[in-house]
């Protein structure tokens, strides 16, 4: 269903009426969910919640497909030319700048193995060692080759919807657990960057300007 038919189907099924007044889509589309999960009582009801969702995910995740098919594989900050690249530029930028540093470190441990020792916080590299193997895999292609979750979920077999799925309850607990690590270094009065007590207060990385 596409975004544009959302509200009228709400509308045509009396999930949101004129008595609603005027609202933001945003705002219409959660009002109508609520209804639709608070009148459910038969499993025909729930059924038709499922489906519902299955239909707004479908919407997000083509939204999400488009944004990654559309995206530049080369990052305009490295104002470099696309034809002298490789496959994943950005990282294989950043790992030739470093060898001709003469900093091999990153590029000794370019591998999802040892994705945790790409990070120079200690209690970070901690948890990213004790992931199970399948998201070290996921979060090093994902995030340091640059796969779209459309490419990755290719490359071993699986759907993309499953990917974000896996990929978001791991941001998740990875969040939580640093988070955890964060808040006992506030306790204990112990030093934090701006950085840190940005993602303490906020659940998010601050925001580049």
């Amino acid at each position: 269903m596409p975004k544009y038919a959302e509200l009228p189907a709400f509308r045509e099924q009396n999930y949101i009426t004129e008595a609603d007044g005027d609202m933001l889509r945003r705002e219409a589309r959660a009002l109508a969910l609520r209804r639709i999960e608070e009148s459910a009582r038969t499993e025909d009801d729930f059924q038709k919640v499922i489906e519902w969702w299955d239909k707004l995910d479908e919407n997000r995740e083509r939204r999400e497909r488009d944004h990654e098919t559309g995206r530049s594989t080369v990052p305009l900050e490295w104002g470099a030319d696309e034809l002298y690249l490789s496959d994943r530029p950005s990282y294989d930028i950043v790992l030739r700048r470093l060898l001709l540093a003469g900093d091999f470190l990153d590029l000794i441990f370019d591998s999802p193995e040892t994705i945790h020792e790409l990070v120079t916080d200690a209690d970070l590299s901690k948890i990213l060692e004790e992931l199970k193997p399948h998201l070290k895999n996921m979060l090093y292609y994902l995030f340091l080759r640059d796969y779209s979750a459309v490419e990755y979920a290719d490359s071993i077999g699986q759907t993309d919807r499953n990917i974000r799925g896996i990929r978001e309850t791991a941001l998740k607990r990875i969040r939580k657990l640093y988070g955890d690590v964060l808040t006992y270094r506030k306790e204990n009065s112990l030093s934090m960057t701006l950085d840190e007590k940005y993602f303490l207060e906020n659940g998010v990385r601050k925001k580049k300007i």
